[in-house]
């Protein structure tokens, strides 16, 4: 690698993006994509970007948390910082080490500091990071509230997710959606919504009307790793540990207790895309399957994410369709294809930056020596 300058600013901005249709979850309703995004300025004036979502219910980050915390420790790391003296590595351990949780921040950070040297080193980021593949399938949402394509044209996903848990009537509109989906298995997702006999009953009654569950996602509350191996142990259908799985130190108390098949990894949980390598790791090791997915998010933070994913495990279906929700950008482009998230083979995310933000953005910024 050549040489890449120090980095002599920090700053962040506000970015909302309105979404063509509300989408629902157990947890939240929105209409809209609520991030902050991060812009690393070096010595020779090239910028790389990031993306930290606000999302009060999962990880408890604000838009103004985010901002202080990137503004504040996060930036005394990253100011002056060169990547000539110190590894990548180092710096994301640095970022750790600087707060405790923050994870949306610390990956907004981390991902403009590889974007940055992807630049530099005339290579996508994918690349950077070992990848080969440049594009990774996708499943597509369907809200907790709503039905497959309902609205918006859905057609061109091959897989399926559905968010249950607000509706008593969840497990006929599941049966209903699989109809208008033939053949295609289903995933199930209900966002820490059950307890462990409303979950064994859904799981039980979707079976029994003929219902083929690839998986069911985060069923009971998060710290429910007895209950999670409970509904293992009754059905057999695979587990995914989606909000039970923030840490590698999470992802070792779920292995300890039997409690999953398939670890959903998260950039704003985890804290960015090293953590989330060796949450890949670990996990491979221990024969759970991988999935890699988004908070609601623009193309910038999915971008960074379908990078880890292309990287750990490019033949899965991921969980990506987060930007797919944003209404298109000025330029009516998208990184969807045929059911898949398309890697931009520009170095770094130069290309997914200047798609979603906008040239009017208001920045707020610190430099090295403030």
């Amino acid at each position: 690698m050549g040489h890449v300058a120090r980095i002599v600013e920090v700053a962040t901005a506000r970015l909302v993006r309105q979404l063509h249709t509300p989408f629902v979850t157990a947890l939240r309703r929105t209409n809209e994509v609520v991030s902050v995004a991060v812009r690393l300025t070096d010595g020779d004036g090239r910028t790389g970007f990031g993306e930290g979502p606000q999302v009060w219910r999962v990880t408890g980050e604000s838009l103004a948390s985010i901002e202080a915390c990137v503004q504040g420790p996060l930036a005394e790391v990253l100011l002056g910082w060169d990547p000539d003296t110190e590894p990548v590595a180092h710096a994301s351990d640095a970022l750790a080490n600087a707060v405790v949780g923050n994870g949306g921040a610390r990956s907004a950070c981390e991902s403009a500091v590889l974007d940055l040297v992807a630049q530099e080193a005339r290579i996508p980021l994918v690349q950077l990071l070992g990848g080969t593949a440049m594009s990774v399938a996708t499943d597509v949402t369907v809200a907790a509230q709503g039905d497959f394509g309902e609205g918006v044209d859905a057609s061109q996903f091959r897989q399926v997710k559905v968010k249950v848990g607000l509706d008593p009537a969840d497990v006929d509109r599941v049966i209903r959606i699989t109809r208008a989906a033939p053949g295609v298995p289903v995933r199930i997702d209900a966002n820490q919504a059950w307890d462990l006999e409303t979950a064994s009953a859904s799981i039980e009654a979707l079976l029994a009307a003929g219902v083929t569950l690839e998986f069911v996602e985060q069923p009971l509350p998060a710290w429910d790793l007895a209950g999670h191996a409970e509904l293992r142990r009754r059905w057999g259908t695979p587990i995914v540990l989606d909000e039970s799985v923030f840490t590698i130190h999470d992802l070792r108390r779920a292995i300890d207790a039997g409690s999953g098949d398939i670890v959903n990894i998260k950039l704003a949980k985890c804290g960015g895309i090293h953590a989330g390598l060796a949450i890949a790791r670990e996990a491979t090791e221990a024969a759970l399957g991988l999935m890699v997915g988004s908070m609601m998010e623009s193309e910038l933070g999915v971008s960074a994410a379908a990078a880890l994913a292309a990287t750990i495990s490019p033949d899965a279906v991921h969980d990506l369709d987060a930007a797919w929700w944003s209404l298109p950008g000025s330029d009516g482009g998208s990184p969807y294809q045929g059911g898949r998230f398309v890697l931009d083979p520009s170095p770094g995310s130069t290309h997914a930056a200047r798609r979603v933000i906008p040239e009017s953005l208001s920045w707020s910024s610190r430099a090295h020596g403030q």
